[in-house]
């Protein structure tokens, strides 16, 4: 009788032991999974933040662009740095366009 007493508390021993690791394996787990989560958090923030400076460099960048192709700067530029006139206006020649000639030219390139 003995042997079968210590059979079963062998056979106890090993159920608590296989329990107790489960849940300590459940509890790693948990606790992984919470702390990837945080480190998303931080993650996301840090993106966030970099997309806030960039939009930021963003609007300055195309208010520069705005500025730096104006005609104004671009005539100022032309004649300053370059050296170039602008011409007398008998040697100025518009033309126009007809809208409908064109239309009708995008619309059937063919020409039919």
């Amino acid at each position: 009788m003995g042997s079968l007493v210590f059979g079963r508390s062998r056979r106890d021993n090993f159920r608590r032991v296989v329990i107790t690791l489960a849940i300590i394996s459940g509890l790693l787990l948990y606790v992984g999974g919470k702390v990837r989560i945080v480190q998303l958090g931080y993650q996301i923030e840090a993106l966030e933040h970099e997309k806030r400076e960039l939009e930021r460099a963003n609007r300055s960048l195309l208010i520069e662009a705005s500025s730096l192709s104006s005609p104004a700067r671009i005539e100022e530029i032309a004649i300053k740095r370059l050296g170039m006139v602008r011409p007398a206006k008998e040697n100025v020649v518009i033309v126009k366009r007809k809208k409908d000639e064109a239309k009708s030219k995008l619309q059937n390139p063919n020409g039919h």
